[in-house]
């Protein structure tokens, strides 16, 4: 008798934008990002961001898809992280660049730039607010959901 090997399903994972000002201490933002992290296990990464240094096209973005997000005030942006458009990006960056990645010579840093870029896109954000305990809430919802 032939079993099948029964698959396991991906689990999702997001990745938690926290907005911050200059002002905002290094243990606070470190509490929001463990809180955010332990909430259900979903979350792939994290990073803190200063919004006055941000990508003013993207927090216009962001403003215009969430509009009752103050982003005077620290905030929270959730995106799912979507591992086949970074492949595909990374993809599309070796193919410019052939003999530099037959020698493995493209630096990290341009990866990491292709998954910075595709994981904080506010075109694709999922979730916005500037609510520590929703922005959990939503990540525990999303971890029923997934499973």
């Amino acid at each position: 008798m032939f079993f099948k090997k029964k698959e396991k399903p991906i689990q999702v994972l997001y990745n938690v934008l926290v907005f911050t000002s200059d002002s905002t201490d290094e243990d606070t933002l470190q509490e929001w990002t463990d809180q955010l992290m332990d909430a259900a296990d979903n979350v792939g990464t994290a990073e803190w961001i200063i919004a006055e240094k941000y990508d003013s096209r993207e927090l216009e973005l962001l403003q215009e898809r969430f509009p009752a997000v103050d982003q005077q005030r620290p905030f929270f942006q959730i995106n799912e992280i979507d591992y086949a458009a970074i492949r595909n990006e990374e993809e599309k960056m070796e193919s410019t660049q052939k003999w530099r990645k037959f020698f493995n010579l493209i630096p990290l840093e341009n990866y990491l730039e292709i998954e910075d870029r595709i994981v904080s896109d506010a075109s694709k954000a999922l979730f916005c607010t500037n609510d520590l305990d929703e922005a959990e809430r939503y990540l525990v919802k999303q971890a029923k959901i997934d499973n």
